[in-house]
């Protein structure tokens, strides 16, 4: 198929909560189930309410490309997530 993926990331990204964090791991399991491209293969998971996110790529635009819509995924849901809250202030 293609290039290998030589490339990793492993991001660990502390959430407010536990619903919170099963927002984001929900909202962003499709886009690494599926990827759009051959260029990068992602996971999501949970340990408590840190969000977990593994990203393998064949170079590092795309390892960037990748870390950067995951990161900017999961920013615009704890933002929605907060802005439902009447108890959160972002």
């Amino acid at each position: 198929m293609g290039a290998e993926l030589k490339h990793e990331a492993v991001l660990r990204l502390p959430l407010p909560d536990a619903k919170i964090a099963e927002a984001v791991l929900r909202a962003l399991r499709p886009e690494a189930e599926r990827p759009p491209t051959g260029r990068f293969s992602a996971s999501v998971a949970l340990e408590g309410s840190t969000l977990m996110i593994c990203i393998r790529a064949r170079d590092t635009s795309s390892l960037r490309a990748a870390i950067n819509s995951f990161m900017s995924w999961a920013r615009a849901v704890v933002s929605v997530c907060r802005s439902l809250s009447p108890r959160r202030h972002i």
